[in-house]
């Protein structure tokens, strides 16, 4: 840390206090002191200025061996023990008066918490306050993965009659299609020796909390946390819907949702060519499936409360997830060098062998290099506390877009759809269209599985398809399916 100087210390308090800065007049006020420096450490980082008034006017006070002394023992009150020191700087024709500035340098999320005198304190934008215990917690959780890891936490309640066998063969064919798994798990014949490819066992044979999530029936009934919000709002402000929903199934499933979302919603136009018809997303597919991978697979499990989300907005698109990067790391670090540390590295290895993720870390560059590619503003990262956001904007909105105006280039369906549907129902219409044309012969019920909506849903609006003359139902009731005319 630098030497301040007078000129310093003018210039940080002419920026007033804030998230980063507190200011006391005298050590008078010293353990009030120490524990806005405690939620700095346990927050972003901040200076701590004794000898400035709260209206910040720079007086300065008297030191001496004993004020010294008494900052150096409320030092030692910190846990674990952190190296601080106080400067000393002279206030120009005030008789020897000095601000003492203590900087104290961030933590992060990733490590566990601080306390002073026995307590921890963190920052809520420029206010000091008590850390909530669910919070100290799980840093403390997070802070020493080895010893708290809860994807490798078991419990007594799990066994394999809650994994859903569908979702497991899928993930065993998707991995030996890429030879990432042994053709012999094919034939395995029991969950528990076909999951044990993946080490979601203990020693003594029960199922970790990650079996659960990548592969449970409805994970959502055992952790509350396994959900992921989505979102599609009017203009580019929360006040207003336009569509929205929660997928409450496992991790594969909900990576299938939130792109599926995407899709539905960030569909910009078609266009013909020799081959046939293009059609293209405002953001790269490549980018939403990497976006995803990222919500879903490094989020962070300790609080029942936090839960990633997706928000698609007219100008852009956020995907917030519960998390951090770790410790000593920024986004930069991992598009300059891409390098793996997941968070959650049995969760990353299965959907490395699934197939559906790389094991290289190069998910950020990648979502970089497509943006650029695509013409798109560089992608936006904020960290915010217990969030990680990733923004990625638009070169045009989607509103006119999804309005069905994207220069007459549509294909027949577009035309009979727009007048007997309104706008909010006319995405779910064409969805399925799409769906039913992509898989001849489909049943209601996988269609409202692809959706995430009831059969009743499905069953509604195949019949607007239907009178559209766009779609017809073949066979019979049992064994029949919807194809496009």
């Amino acid at each position: 840390m630098k030497e301040l100087t007078f000129s310093d210390i003018e210039a940080m308090v002419r920026e007033d206090e804030s998230r980063v800065l507190e200011v006391k007049k005298t050590t008078g006020e010293l353990n009030a002191g120490m524990c806005s420096g405690c939620a700095f450490l346990n927050t972003d980082g901040g200076w701590l200025l004794f000898g400035v008034t709260p209206a910040l006017k720079i007086i300065g006070q008297d030191v001496s061996d004993s004020t010294r002394q008494e900052i150096a023992r409320e030092i030692r009150k910190f846990s674990p023990a952190i190296d601080l020191s106080a400067q000393y700087v002279d206030v120009p024709g005030n008789d020897g008066k000095k601000v003492i500035a203590i900087w104290f340098p961030a933590s992060g999320p990733a490590k566990a918490p601080y306390t002073y005198d026995g307590r921890p304190y963190f920052k809520v934008e420029n206010t000091t306050t008590q850390m909530p215990l669910e919070m100290f917690e799980e840093r403390i959780k997070i802070g020493n993965p080895k010893k708290f890891s809860w994807e490798k936490t078991t419990s007594d309640a799990f066994d394999s009659r809650m994994i859903s066998s569908k979702t497991l063969t899928d993930v065993l064919n998707g991995g030996i299609n890429m030879g990432r798994i042994p053709k012999s798990a094919s034939t395995l014949r029991y969950t528990l020796s076909r999951l044990d490819h993946f080490k979601l066992r203990d020693e003594s044979g029960k199922l970790t909390n990650a079996a659960i999530v990548l592969f449970g029936k409805d994970p959502s009934r055992t952790f509350s946390q396994c959900k992921v919000r989505l979102a599609r709002f009017e203009g580019n402000t929360m006040d207003e819907f336009r569509d929205q929903t929660v997928c409450y199934g496992n991790l594969f499933e909900q990576y299938d949702a939130v792109v599926e979302f995407c899709q539905k919603h960030m569909y910009l136009a078609g266009k013909m060519e020799l081959k046939g018809r293009i059609d293209t997303l405002t953001v790269p597919i490549d980018v939403v499936r990497e976006a995803s991978l990222n919500l879903l697979v490094h989020r962070s499990w300790w609080s029942d409360s936090r839960t990633p989300s997706v928000a698609i907005f007219d100008d852009r698109v956020e995907f917030i997830n519960p998390g951090f990067f770790p410790a000593g790391t920024t986004p930069e670090d991992f598009i300059k060098r891409p390098h793996s540390a997941p968070i959650n590295p049995t969760i990353a290895e299965v959907f490395f062998k699934s197939g559906v993720m790389e094991g290289w870390g190069r998910g950020l560059l990648n979502i970089v290099n497509e943006c650029k590619a695509a013409g798109l503003p560089a992608p936006e990262f904020e960290i915010i506390p217990d969030f990680v956001c990733l923004t990625i904007r638009f070169k045009e909105p989607l509103r006119p877009h999804l309005s069905g105006d994207n220069g007459g280039q549509d294909d027949p369906i577009n035309d009979p759809i727009n007048d007997p549907i309104n706008d909010p129902i006319k995405g779910l219409a064409l969805e399925i269209y799409r769906i039913i044309k992509a898989n001849p012969g489909i049943k209601k019920a996988a269609i409202a599985q692809k959706i995430n909506r009831s059969e009743a849903t499905v069953k509604r609006y195949a019949k607007q398809l239907s009178e559209a003359k766009l779609i017809e139902y073949k066979d019979s009731n049992k064994t029949g399916g919807y194809f496009v005319k």
